[in-house]
């Protein structure tokens, strides 16, 4: 009978363990839910005051990040619903990129591939659209050492559209139009389809875009995670709970003595 009422205590303690992870799981979508809006709400905020730097020394730290290859830096160049449009001879990554996180993906894909990489400009010039909206065009000319790629060598025509607000200059519309793309492993037949499948899409006339790839996994990671922590967290509460919970054994009595 002692046993039977330590299981029946197990098993009421079931219940709240299993409300506890669903509120756990719960509690962390609304967190990252609710913080991914904050962020965004942040970095769309724009102010109203007139630049305090001029457009020519930003777009020169642009490129140095870019020749730094620091992916991080060259993405906070850009406002949260920015548009980038890759067009041209790109060696198979020509597409429409809307927002930070598919921008991130491009360069990732291409800039955090490369061992080395070294960018100038040239042909710079502004046309001022308002005090705080300004078109710069210029043409970059890259060599990089690429791990997928090989020596790339490209020359692009750029066109940004940079706004000043809260953070600053950040880039709203972009485009690169690649006059030149030329790599060794793929002149080679080399290149890496499994790194950017990109190119096999392209060879078959289509027109790929790293978003429709990668969103599921992109957005869907950060709620897995939280998930498998809330698991890990029921089960460790319930072997816990179960524990304390567990039936003591009565001493054995001892052999009486003849």
């Amino acid at each position: 009978m002692y046993r039977s009422r330590g299981r029946t205590g197990v098993s009421k303690m079931v219940v709240p363990v299993v409300l506890i992870v669903i509120l756990v799981a719960a509690g962390a979508y609304v967190f990252l839910a609710m913080g991914s809006k904050t962020t965004t709400t942040s970095q769309s905020s724009s102010s109203s005051s007139l630049p305090t730097s001029p457009l020519n020394s930003t777009v020169s730290q642009f490129i140095q990040d870019l020749n730094s290859r620091n992916v991080d830096g060259v993405i906070n160049f850009y406002g949260q619903n920015a548009v980038d449009v890759w067009s041209g001879n790109t060696g198979g990554l020509s597409g429409l990129y809307t927002g930070t996180d598919s921008i991130r993906l491009i360069y990732a894909t291409t800039v955090g591939k490369s061992h080395s990489l070294d960018a100038n400009i040239s042909n710079y010039a502004e046309k001022k659209i308002s005090p705080t909206v300004v078109n710069a065009t210029y043409v970059i000319k890259l060599i990089s050492n690429s791990s997928v790629a090989g020596i790339v060598t490209a020359t692009i025509n750029t066109s940004e559209q940079w706004n000043w607000g809260s953070a600053g200059w950040q880039i709203s519309k972009e485009n690169w139009s690649y006059q030149l793309y030329d790599s060794t492993l793929v002149d080679a037949g080399l290149g890496s389809a499994t790194t950017f499948p990109q190119w096999g899409y392209m060879l078959k006339g289509g027109n790929p875009n790293l978003v429709s790839e990668k969103s599921f996994e992109w957005h869907a990671a950060p709620y897995l995670a939280a998930s498998v922590y809330a698991f890990l967290f029921g089960v460790i509460a319930f072997v816990a709970l179960r524990f304390k919970y567990a039936p003591r054994r009565a001493p054995q009595e001892q052999p009486r003595r003849s």
